[in-house]
């Protein structure tokens, strides 16, 4: 491999030292000269699912209101700032070490409470009080290291509060998802759409004044321009309780994702190799995956590791995080970050030293030609796993939700359980 002209790229690289080839400036051999490389536009992105880490599925137990408030109440214990924080640091590093123009988030989510609770008052107000922000937290840790990303886009998707009884008194606990497009700030970059999905998941809920709770997804979207050529650059998160659900969302995105310019949508879509397939099938007819185009022979998989973070070996056995092109774009490398044991990072808990997983999933990079006709030539992105360190696939499986799905904001509907404990049957076709 030809090393990237930014020297920087290299001991990023080396941080990880799990992908090559995976910078802007990176030149890659196999065919094209050093002039046709230099003169092409070049872009890389990578797409994350930071996840909260918080237990959704607990609140399926809920029967009444008074087990929603302690439920929540036990969950709202369970998140640790410090912990959220050690996790967005070594997400930074990713970033850092990928050398990323564009990165697409999601779960990048923040936790709110307010005290005391005014839930089912005539007049509440919203909980307002940071707990966590997960966006928050990866851009400053980003910034602690030298580099400046600017949410070029965001999408506000499920904003739900309920009520939670803690050691404190009785509290409101906020919960509000997001998807986001983080761009370099030396890139030009425009936000062209915020939207939510028509398809979503709703349920009544027995709780004086919350009515009933509508679970939602959506996307947002970025154009970013480089050396006079502009991609649209999204970050989407479908739904993890119904395949059908996912499906109808696909739908949607494809029909509005722009036609007059390139296309790079990076997504946790829970579907895919491993996983139910439909919605990834749906995506798959008009898009190109990154990753299975340069890496065909490998399994790739991104999801999920236990909900505690700390399992020693990894257990993704899917592959539901992707990057998918469209347009006058070439893929020249696809790789993985946080997928082997050694992207864990060290944790101080209860006393005790522990070794942390950056996410429950594994994100993808990748790097983009933005002029197809001119290759840049066919090196693919090498990650540091053998074959023999992924899990088997899973392939002859196919339940409605998502195989391995982890229990953060991808299981937001969990939240609908609190309607009298709705049977799980409900969340699959």
């Amino acid at each position: 491999m030809v090393p990237p002209a930014d020297d920087r790229s290299v001991s990023r690289r080396t941080v990880l030292g799990g992908i090559v080839g995976l910078g802007a400036g990176a030149v890659a051999t196999g065919g094209a000269s050093a002039r046709s490389a230099s003169q092409t536009p070049g872009l890389t992105v990578l797409t994350r699912n930071v996840y909260l880490g918080v237990d959704l599925f607990a609140l399926f137990d809920a029967r009444s209101l008074d087990d929603v408030r302690r439920i929540a109440g036990e969950l709202l214990g369970e998140v640790d700032p410090a912990l959220v924080t050690t996790r967005a640091e070594a997400i930074a590093a990713e970033i850092e070490a990928s050398g990323a123009d564009a990165v697409a988030l999601q779960e990048a989510a923040t936790l709110r409470v307010q005290r005391p609770s005014d839930f089912g008052t005539d007049s509440p107000e919203q909980a307002e009080t940071v707990v966590v922000d997960l966006l928050a937290a990866v851009q400053s840790a980003l910034a602690e290291r030298g580099l400046d990303y600017e949410v070029a886009a965001s999408a506000v998707t499920t904003d739900v509060e309920l009520p939670a009884e803690t050691d404190d008194g009785e509290v409101d606990v906020r919960l509000t998802d997001r998807d986001a497009v983080l761009v370099r700030s030396d890139r030009d970059a425009t936000a062209t759409a915020t939207t939510t999905y028509e398809a979503a998941f709703g349920v009544p809920i027995p709780i004086p004044g919350l009515g009933s709770l509508s679970v939602q997804r959506g996307f947002c979207a970025a154009d970013v321009t480089v050396g006079g050529e502009t991609v649209t650059v999204v970050s989407t998160h479908l739904s993890s309780v119904s395949k059908s659900l996912r499906r109808q969302q696909a739908t949607e995105l494809l029909a509005q994702l722009p036609t007059d310019r390139p296309v790079i949508v990076g997504g946790d879509f829970n579907s895919g190799p491993g996983a139910e397939t439909a919605a990834y099938e749906r995506l798959t007819a008009e898009l190109t995956d990154a990753y299975a185009a340069r890496n065909p022979e490998r399994d790739g998989f991104t999801c999920c590791q236990n909900a505690s973070l700390q399992n020693a070996d990894s257990r993704l056995d899917s592959r539901v995080d992707c990057l998918l092109v469209r347009g006058d774009v070439s893929t020249t490398g696809a790789g993985r970050v946080g997928h082997r044991p050694a992207d864990r990072v060290a944790y101080r808990t209860g006393g005790e030293a522990v070794q942390v997983w950056p996410s429950d999933h594994a994100g993808v990079v990748g790097t983009f030609a933005l002029t197809a006709s001119e290759s840049v030539g066919t090196t693919t992105a090498v990650e540091t796993v053998t074959r023999a360190e992924t899990p088997a696939s899973t392939t002859d499986a196919a339940p409605s939700t998502t195989a391995g799905t982890g229990p953060g904001l991808g299981v937001l509907a969990a939240l609908a359980g609190v309607a009298g404990g709705i049977a799980g049957r409900l969340w699959r076709e």
